[in-house]
């Protein structure tokens, strides 16, 4: 299972891509029989077009704070299946301010993008890592993932919308109903891809925000789980030093890794708090 970065930008990859010009193959019907014989789950144009929605608005929010409560399994050397839990905090001012607060079970960590530097910084060990960032949102991405290796939880955030969004294979999506989302109406949806299962709750209304997202892995003998519940604010209010990192007197600088890790891959893959 991969990091939480990739849970909710791939669950966002995916909907602008079924929004955008090339969904029109995910909209065909799927075909009624698999290589076995299997029966395959047909693909419900509604729900992919509430991904559509969905994405579209979050393309026009300029200003926000997402935070995520997840949890994630994991197996034990025993084969036991366990849960880990923790909570990612986003707070975004485009085109170029970023800070973000992780906290789990087994991860402490802090993110600063102030348009000129990011940084992450460790607070429990004390360590922090700073390199000259190019001047957008977009851009860092990029940088972090092809140059330094580095998954920014909730990257597709800052790609939805452009031209490099990859649509990821979907081979049943379906309207399972109404559902309630700590104390929001919302309409519960279910995908099918090739090796996860995964399920988005979707605001409704005006603003169609993701408010929950379930993935399980089927490619796994222990079918683990990632699950997300997402509480989002629109009109937030930002320090601008919230964005600026100030080393502790007693922190210790150290230097990026430089990696080659290619491509980033677009699935969806439940994360690791």
């Amino acid at each position: 299972m991969r990091g939480p970065g990739r849970v909710l930008g791939a669950l966002l990859t995916l909907s602008f891509c079924a929004w955008g010009p090339r969904a029109a193959r995910a909209a065909e019907p799927a075909t009624p029989e698999g290589a076995a014989g299997v029966k395959q789950p047909a693909i419900d144009p509604a729900a992919v077009a509430a991904l559509g929605r969905m994405s579209a608005f979050l393309r026009a929010q300029q200003d926000f704070e997402v935070q995520s409560e997840m949890t994630t399994d994991d197996v034990l050397g025993s084969g036991q299946k366990v849960e880990y839990g923790g909570t990612v905090i986003l707070k975004v001012k485009r085109p170029n301010r970023l800070r973000v607060d992780l906290a789990s079970d087994r991860k402490n960590e802090r993110l600063f993008y102030d348009g000129r530097t990011f940084t992450v910084f460790q607070p429990t060990v004390g360590y922090y890592a700073s390199f000259a960032a190019p001047s957008t949102l977009r851009e860092l991405v990029d940088v972090l993932e092809q140059r330094y290796g580095v998954d920014l939880p909730l990257a597709d955030l800052f790609r939805v919308g452009t031209d490099d969004a990859q649509l990821a294979t979907i081979r049943g999506a379906t309207i399972v109903g109404r559902s309630i989302v700590k104390g929001s109406p919302c309409t519960h949806y279910a995908f099918h891809q090739a090796d996860v299962d995964w399920e988005v709750w979707i605001q409704e209304g005006a603003q169609p925000l993701p408010r929950k997202l379930v993935i399980t892995t089927t490619s796994e003998a222990s079918r683990p789980q990632h699950a997300s519940v997402m509480t989002w604010n629109l009109s937030p209010t930002f320090d601008e030093q919230a964005f600026v990192f100030t080393p502790p007197a007693n922190a210790q600088r150290i230097d990026f890794d430089v990696t080659s890790p290619g491509p980033a891959t677009r699935s969806l893959k439940g994360g690791t708090p």
